[in-house]
């Protein structure tokens, strides 16, 4: 890292989260310099999750925002090779 910029980026899934999300966000936050960037992907929530979220990433510089329009859960499937 000698030239300053992080060199970590973290991704978020959240679902239904508006009441927690700017807490992780800030607890991600505190590992500083090695920080990149900072992806939340919303699964189709139903609350407020997105509204909070358009608003985060519209403050914070290293927060790219997602949002899949409907709910896409966990899909757990065999690897195909």
């Amino acid at each position: 890292m000698s030239n300053g910029q992080g060199v970590l980026s973290v991704l978020i899934p959240v679902y239904n989260e508006e009441k927690t999300v700017r807490v992780v966000i800030q607890r991600v936050r505190e590992l500083g310099a090695v920080l990149k960037e900072i992806v939340v992907v919303d699964d189709g929530s139903t609350d407020r999750t997105a509204k909070v979220m358009r608003s985060v990433a519209a403050d914070e510089p290293l927060v790219r925002f997602f949002q899949l329009p409907e709910n896409q859960g966990i899909k757990i499937g065999r690897a195909h090779v």
